[in-house]
């Protein structure tokens, strides 16, 4: 795999679990760059042999056929243009970012020195470099940018143990409002309902015992049966009064919970129609009484 000597610039946990998992499979790790060279080292020393590492990236990109660049988002496009204002980058090299937010084109500095350049996005959530390590494998990789990039990193994602999810630069910015509210809009809701609990003087370890189960449960039910099949409650059947009785709860707490609330009613009962449970003459009141 001599065309695939790979680069890590940037030694948090993605970059630590990528550069492991990508020696573990064949790849040849040439070198690791971080801001801090016990970062470097700490994540050189988990691959084994030798690994050069370094503060400055420039001195080990040009070895690479394949440069990550898996720093902090804030900190990619400031660190492609350091790199590419020290004549970093060559000819033929991929320079790809593991950010989810961002496309590819802030690696421009880079293709202006005629590398080509992508995106290629974990679709997790990782706690350590080791949960990551145990985790990428089953990921989904978002990928986007020169079109000559993705089938070598289509393979290389294939390697580790991943599916790859080519998508348009373009449509990058809703891929990741998608992934928001399916990990950090489910904690946001989590906490919602522990407020809930919490304005009725349940405990939070109370109410981690009675909600943690029923999320668990509901999130089985969307992997078995999908968003639509897998509504329950009072909205998909119907139920006007059980919702009538938790608008009026509502009232005496917090204005932004009843306002959520509503919002959220509001998309839940279009799920209703779409399952076949909800009449459009009860969604029609539902809708109603959220209005008031």
């Amino acid at each position: 795999m001599e065309e695939n000597r790979i680069v890590i610039v940037g030694a948090g946990v993605v970059g630590t679990a990528l550069a492991y998992l990508l020696k573990e499979k064949g790849y040849p790790v040439v070198g690791i760059a971080s801001r801090r060279e016990e970062s470097a080292q700490r994540a050189a020393s988990l691959l084994g042999g030798e690994v050069r590492t370094t503060t400055a990236p420039e001195e080990i990109v040009p070895k690479a056929d394949l440069v990550f660049i898996t720093t902090s988002d804030i900190a990619i496009q400031q660190v492609c243009e350091e790199i590419a204002s020290k004549e970093g980058f060559r000819p033929g090299q991929i320079v790809v970012h593991t950010s989810g937010a961002l496309p590819s084109t802030i690696l421009r500095k880079a293709k202006e020195k005629g590398a080509l350049i992508a995106s290629m996005h974990p679709l997790q959530s990782f706690a350590d470099a080791e949960e990551a390590v145990k985790i990428i494998p089953s990921s989904i990789f978002c990928l986007e940018g020169d079109r000559e990039t993705i089938p070598r990193l289509m393979e290389l994602v294939k390697t580790l143990g991943g599916k790859p999810l080519p998508i348009e630069t373009r449509q990058k910015p809703l891929y990741h409002a998608a992934a928001v509210v399916a990990s950090n809009f489910l904690v946001t809701l989590s906490y919602l309902s522990y407020k809930f609990f919490e304005a009725i003087e349940i405990t939070q370890d109370d109410a981690a015992q009675a909600l943690l189960p029923l999320i668990k449960g509901t999130v089985n039910n969307i992997e078995q049966l999908g968003p639509i099949k897998a509504l329950t409650g009072p909205i998909a059947r119907g139920d006007v009064n059980v919702i009538k009785g938790h608008l009026e709860a509502l009232k005496g707490l917090d204005p932004r919970f009843i306002d959520i609330y509503r919002s959220i009613s509001r998309l839940t009962v279009e799920i209703g129609i779409k399952k076949g449970t909800l009449s459009p003459e009860g969604a029609e009141e539902i809708l109603r009484i959220l209005k008031e």
